[in-house]
């Protein structure tokens, strides 16, 4: 088992910095304090090429932050880039290649207009499904219009996921969008994928959230409130969306949930973070990892129970949809919030008795899934 024992965040948004800058203002905190003992740093990038026009962004980033010496890989895994980067550095630790890594998410995206930041991202599609005008936010429009045809669900209830998530974002300092939205701003948006609106999709941001993950038994060593990483793992599924017998049973969601579930023992956990790309996805992914019930979980947005003070809190921090999404980044920052809301460190988004929680980072449209299962215990 490894534990997070130190986390850092940038604010999300139309940044003026560099790529590099941006690295270094969530990293540099922690490399200040633990430079003697960072033997690996794993980082967290999926499009510095097509985004930034940079290649070999692990090399440049460790130079960069003057631990050149210090041996360094990137991971690309789209959207699902942080969660993967995390257990790239949990193998690193249990293998003994490393003591103590430092994981340092990072993207900036608004170099790009947002019809070519769509493009890009879509490239993560095969060549059949994108030569038909197939993008990820025409999935999430299908999505949608499949779930409230199959489950009646009502259509307020889909745009209450953004109304939650900016109200958390809101009370997030962090975050890309701090405003609170209501539900006819909602509904009355631009329509971007009918019948999701523009405050049903995350905004383009850059920005960048780092770690410094230990082994177990030397976490104690670097604070007195480590945060346990208890189970992760990773679930896949076939990138031909059309190849894929139910669009709403996220077969590699669910099956990373069970897993990570199972490993660290956790029957319930008190708080989760997820990918809402989409609003949609937040709901289908809440029902897929069992925290919501399957065909029903529109209803508990409804009734509350999704909010910081409900049953079972989604997306505090304001999730991809209020807090941003560079996507290299959004991985990490979730077990940052995760992090904070162990600690009791979260402020106004403070779910209470928070000691067990769930982080989602997912790729492309369900491609791959990795759920961690964090805890203030071992």
């Amino acid at each position: 088992m490894v534990a997070v024992v130190d986390a850092w965040i940038t604010p999300f948004g139309k940044r003026r910095e560099s790529i590099f800058d941006l690295a270094k203002e969530s990293s540099l905190p922690l490399v200040r304090k633990y430079r003697d003992v960072v033997d690996f740093v794993v980082v967290s990038n999926s499009y510095s090429g097509e985004f930034n026009g940079v290649s070999g962004l692990n090399n440049l980033i460790s130079t960069y932050l003057s631990l050149e010496h210090v041996p360094s890989v990137r991971i690309d895994n789209t959207s699902g880039s942080g969660g993967s980067a995390v257990l790239v550095g949990k193998s690193l630790l249990e293998s003994g290649t490393a003591r103590a890594v430092l994981v340092i998410g990072v993207e900036k995206m608004s170099t790009m207009r947002t019809r070519e930041v769509t493009s890009v991202i879509s490239s993560l599609l095969p060549p059949r499904e994108r030569s038909v005008g197939i993008s990820v936010p025409s999935l999430a429009s299908i999505m949608t219009k499949e779930y409230m045809a199959r489950y009646n669900a009502r259509r307020e209830a889909i745009a209450e996921v953004a109304v939650k998530n900016h109200r958390n974002g809101a009370k997030n300092p962090f975050a890309h969008i701090r405003k609170e939205v209501s539900l006819s701003e909602v509904l009355s948006s631009p329509v971007v994928a009918d019948p999701l609106t523009q405050y049903e999709f995350c905004p383009i941001s850059d920005g960048s959230a780092s770690l410094l993950l230990v082994r177990d038994e030397d976490a104690l060593s670097f604070t007195g409130r480590p945060v346990y990483i208890k189970g992760i793992a990773m679930g896949s599924d076939s990138s031909h969306i059309t190849d894929r017998e139910d669009l709403l049973e996220m077969r590699s969601v669910r099956r990373a949930g069970e897993l990570a579930m199972r490993t660290s023992k956790v029957d319930r956990v008190d708080f989760a973070e997820l990918h809402d790309m989409a609003t949609i996805l937040e709901i289908v992914e809440a029902e897929a990892l069992g925290l919501l019930k399957r065909g029903e979980g529109w209803r508990s947005y409804l009734e509350g129970e999704t909010e910081i003070h409900g049953e079972m809190p989604i997306n505090t921090s304001g999730g991809l949809n209020s807090k941003g999404h560079p996507i290299g980044a959004s991985g990490i920052a979730q077990l940052v919030e995760a992090f904070h809301q162990i600690r009791g460190e979260a402020g106004e988004r403070q779910v209470k008795d928070a000691r067990t929680g769930l982080t989602l980072s997912m790729a492309g449209f369900g491609n791959s899934a990795t759920v961690a299962i964090v805890g203030d215990e071992p």
